[in-house]
């Protein structure tokens, strides 16, 4: 967001762990692709939609934005609401988000069962978004295996200039 350009491959070669700074390194600038404003903007507009845990924005900026296809939202918007609702209520439990825990993904794959059978309405997103989503996924998909325990939410929050929208459950706006 701060530099419009993103390196796109999640390996984990890429990176080296800095243990005097607590860092973790980029190494591997090869992969560095300039992200058009227009999807940085995609993806700023569903961060806020989600830390605002407007669930039904969440939705609609998907589909503004070409992540979801209009056709699918159309024929399925009871599975993509039920998996918006899924990641939200992982992403949002009290404590740090904890990419082991694998209890959501079911309930992603059987909702996704459905709009896949579904060739009527596939849909292949820009390939700008195509590329930042596989460094999304591939991310997430390294700190699945690495266990790692991540405040996504703050992480998310900062990178929109500012503090969490909306506290956790049991958390108090500002507390620290």
């Amino acid at each position: 967001f701060d530099f419009g350009v993103m390196q796109t491959d999640p390996n984990f070669a890429n990176y080296r762990w800095q243990s005097e700074t607590g860092r973790l390194v980029l190494l591997d600038f090869g992969a560095t692709r300039t992200v058009p404003a227009a999807t940085a903007d995609a993806y700023r507009r569903l961060i806020e939609a989600g830390l605002a845990r407007d669930l039904p924005l969440v939705r609609d900026v998907a589909v503004e934005t070409g992540f979801v296809g209009a056709a699918a939202a159309e024929a399925h918007r009871p599975a993509i609401d039920r998996m918006v609702a899924a990641i939200d209520a992982a992403l949002n439990r009290p404590g740090l988000f904890d990419f082991g825990d694998r209890a959501f993904v079911p309930v992603i794959r059987e909702e996704a069962k459905a709009m896949i059978a579904d060739r009527e309405t596939w849909h292949v997103p820009d390939v700008e978004t195509l590329f930042v989503q596989r460094k999304v996924s591939g991310t997430a998909l390294l700190a699945a295996r690495l266990k790692a325990k991540v405040d996504v939410r703050g992480l998310a929050a900062a990178a929109m200039g500012g503090e969490a929208i909306l506290p956790r459950q049991g958390e108090v706006a500002g507390a620290a």
